[in-house]
């Protein structure tokens, strides 16, 4: 299954939108991001995929080049004010590294992850050496919560033998290691 489709079958994710309020500047749409208070060119902060929070819930759309939104088969126009958010992009090396593992191993780890207040969409670092073709080795994945670390070593072997064992280790100092997931 790919990864998209994994993304479907899972709940929503703890802190995997960038969320915040539009403002009409200079004849430009600035986005004011609620957590940092930075502004940036709302251009620049999606590739078109928009959220906006109308009628008390999220409405999923695409953004046109007018200033519009396009719901479903509807263009609505944006306003001062909107709050609008935009699902965090995942860096290639992790989204390929995710793909890699088995749907079992990968709905386990998520699971884990979530079970320990960190989110698919928390991942600050991700080395994984399968990009080099390298069948035998050891990816190392760097989470941030706000509240704690977490640094993840995922031990693989890949081609005649298939194996994952993934040791985590939290910035309390507590450890845990789980061998053959998939």
């Amino acid at each position: 299954m790919n990864l998209q489709k994994r993304l479907n079958y899972l709940k929503e994710q703890k802190r995997a939108y960038i969320q915040g309020t539009l403002e009409y500047v200079n004849d430009e749409w600035v986005f004011f991001d609620e957590e940092s208070e930075e502004a940036a060119l709302l251009e620049d902060m999606t590739n078109g995929d928009i959220e906006i929070f109308r009628f008390g819930k999220w409405i999923k759309g695409q953004m046109c080049e007018d200033g519009t939104v396009l719901f479903s088969r509807q263009y609505e126009h944006l306003k001062n004010g909107d709050v609008v958010r935009f699902r965090k992009h995942l860096s290639y090396a992790y989204e390929q590294w995710l793909q890699s593992l088995s749907d079992k191993t990968f709905f386990y780890y998520i699971q884990f992850l979530n079970e320990h207040n960190f989110s698919l969409y928390d991942c600050l670092y991700c080395y994984d050496g399968l990009l080099f073709g390298t069948e035998r080795g050891v990816n190392f994945i760097i989470y941030d919560n706000t509240e704690q670390i977490a640094n993840v070593q995922h031990y693989y072997e890949r081609g005649s033998s298939y194996s994952d064992r993934f040791e985590i280790t939290l910035s309390t100092g507590t450890r845990f290691v789980c061998t053959q997931i998939g």
